[in-house]
């Protein structure tokens, strides 16, 4: 089992711009699975991410935010009672300058030795989530919805 998982796009938009798509609950709400953050990441704080009922998806404690550039977080998915009994792991979020108009952002799961089911959960559902709010920052709209297999639709 890998213990992390590095993702690496590039975004047709200005750092700032992908920084508040990753921190704005009415950006993430359309781009993460319909999920919002409760608060704005604040470093030493508690977080949870909402679905669209109100129930928790994820919650968790942000470690660092230094905008527009780095967001760091452990990261424990609730919205599954199996996910839910695993550690929580730790997403870092890495915004650089790649050109006028162009963002190189990287996100990296790491901490998952102890999360198997989290590691798999996420393998893919990062890649969803990459492509959606890249394609939402490029064109103004996520990425549509999508049949997909039902552990897939988890909300990353």
């Amino acid at each position: 089992m890998s213990t992390q998982h590095v993702y690496q796009t590039y975004v047709r938009a200005e750092v700032e711009e992908v920084w508040r798509a990753l921190t704005d609950p009415e950006a993430t709400r359309q781009y993460f699975h319909a999920t919002h953050w409760t608060s704005p990441p604040v470093a030493g704080e508690a977080f949870s991410t909402l679905l669209p009922d109100g129930s928790v998806a994820v919650d968790g404690v942000v470690e660092e935010v230094t905008p527009p550039h780095r967001l760091v977080h452990t990261w424990h998915p609730v919205y599954s009672d199996d996910l839910a009994a695993e550690p929580a792991s730790r997403v870092t979020w890495e915004l650089t300058a790649a050109g006028e108009g162009l963002t190189h952002l990287r996100l990296t799961h790491s901490d998952l030795e102890q999360s198997p089911l989290t590691s798999d959960n996420v393998r893919d559902g990062w890649v969803w989530i990459l492509d959606s709010l890249k394609t939402l920052l490029e064109t103004g709209s996520p990425l549509p919805a999508v049949a997909r297999e039902p552990e897939a639709a988890n909300p990353v």
